[in-house]
């Protein structure tokens, strides 16, 4: 099963964008709101992945760090995503 991870806030659309995509995909994902401590877990997220991250939605699956909405769809239409980052 893919460990799919999204940090998200409620009122970002590409966080909605992303989320649905993963819906179409049926991928089951953990959501973690950062609203409230977006700073302290863009932090940990650039000390796990030593990327600097500016924006949300931020996407990891199977313990690979993707990025946002973008790179999530690029890596769909491209083939990428089922090739390198799902395990099924």
């Amino acid at each position: 099963m893919n460990k799919v991870e999204i940090f998200t806030s409620q009122s970002c659309p590409y966080c909605i964008k992303a989320k649905k995509l993963l819906r179409i995909l049926n991928l089951k994902y953990d959501e973690y709101d950062v609203s409230d401590n977006f700073e302290g877990v863009v932090a940990e997220l650039e000390r796990r992945f030593g990327k600097k991250i500016m924006t949300i939605p931020q996407i990891i699956i199977n313990d690979k760090y993707v990025g946002g909405f973008d790179d999530l769809n690029a890596l769909y239409k491209s083939g990428e995503l089922e090739k390198s980052y799902l395990t099924e």
